[in-house]
């Protein structure tokens, strides 16, 4: 059904935003397969979880843009009730699957600490951070199904004869799973830093890598800001007008945290893209290696030769960094010693 003629709709808000929200979710994450299947040959099981979330994410803003027709972004005064009952069935599947995508989005994140270390204790941490993590997700997704007797209850209108636990206990439920949701983001937060910042020597490439971990602030941001609208008591006044800004929060918060889940794994190509501008600027037919061999064989005696192509080779891959290969050392392994052990042209 068509509001957009009622006064103060809001719903072309949420389909534009949900619209970019997916283009950029998949193409952070088409790029990170990508990269983990094609070129470091090293996808793994954080890749996995990132999927799932992805889907979940991608049924969450389709369902947005959906509700949308049912009225959210519209005052409900302008929405037939029977309009109106969809609504809020269609609002409790997403408020289920939105537990988990979250929840698999941190999981993700989490998930990725492997490939950092693999020491003992951190990986002690990771599964303390991992169970808390689990408990939180399984107790809201309890909470919601059985807020109703019977269960169905918990997809109907407000005031409509349910059968369920008062509204502003839901409510407070809602905030607290928010509020340990923030609490949680802070640990991702810190946690890879903390990893990179005890094994590497402080230098310039360490604070990049560190730079680069600490996007995840702004998925910790979204998560704040979904928490202070929802403890508006008005926010819940007109749930349907009210979507707009609940919704769009509540999609940035997953979508933002697994474009941070993605950019550690995109690192490979910040080596792969300068390897590759060198590769067209030499002008070669048959690649940097065979062009960089053949260069500094004329320029080098030859049983020096073998050892100054591997020199070059490794400087133009950017493998002399230590901290470099801290966080891509399974992503770039494998390419770095098909470079390093390819047969000359």
């Amino acid at each position: 059904m068509d509001f957009s003629n009622t006064p103060g709709y809001r719903g072309g808000l949420e389909i534009g935003l949900n619209a970019w929200l997916i283009g950029f979710s998949s193409l952070f994450y088409g790029l990170r397969l990508y990269i983990r299947v094609f070129i470091t040959k090293s996808p793994g099981l954080d890749d996995g979880i990132a999927g799932i979330a992805y889907l979940l994410l991608m049924a969450l803003s389709v369902m947005d843009i959906r509700a949308v027709s049912l009225g959210s972004g519209t005052h409900e005064a302008y929405v037939p009730e029977d309009i109106k009952a969809r609504f809020f069935q269609w609002l409790g599947i997403q408020t289920v699957i939105y537990y988990w995508a979250i929840g698999l989005v941190r999981f993700a994140i989490l998930a990725f600490l492997p490939r950092l270390t693999q020491d003992r204790s951190i990986r002690l941490v990771s599964w303390s951070v991992a169970v808390l993590l689990l408990t939180h997700t399984i107790i809201a997704f309890t909470l919601k199904l059985t807020q109703c007797t019977p269960i169905a209850d918990s997809f109907k209108p407000p005031l409509e004869g349910r059968h369920c636990a008062p509204v502003a206990r839901y409510n407070d439920m809602m905030l607290g799973h928010g509020i340990g949701g923030i609490v949680l983001d802070a640990i991702l937060l810190l946690l890879p830093i903390w990893v990179i910042c005890r094994k590497m020597m402080w230098s310039k490439k360490t604070l990049q890598i560190v730079l680069v971990l600490s996007v995840g602030v702004f998925a910790m941001a979204t998560s704040i800001v979904r928490v202070v609208l929802m403890a508006s008591p008005e926010d819940f006044s007109d749930m349907t007008y009210a979507m707009p800004s609940l919704g769009i929060w509540t999609n940035l918060e997953g979508h933002v945290g697994l474009w941070c889940s993605c950019f550690p794994a995109l690192q490979p190509l910040l080596r792969v893209v300068p390897y590759k501008l060198r590769q067209m600027t030499l002008g070669t037919s048959g690649g940097t290696r065979a062009t960089v061999y053949t260069h500094d064989k004329l320029g080098s005696r030859q049983d020096g030769t073998r050892g100054v192509y591997k020199e070059r080779i490794g400087s133009s891959a950017g493998m002399d960094n230590e901290s470099q290969r801290a966080i891509v050392s399974l992503e770039m392994g494998k390419m770095d010693a098909e470079i390093v052990h390819a047969p000359h042209a």
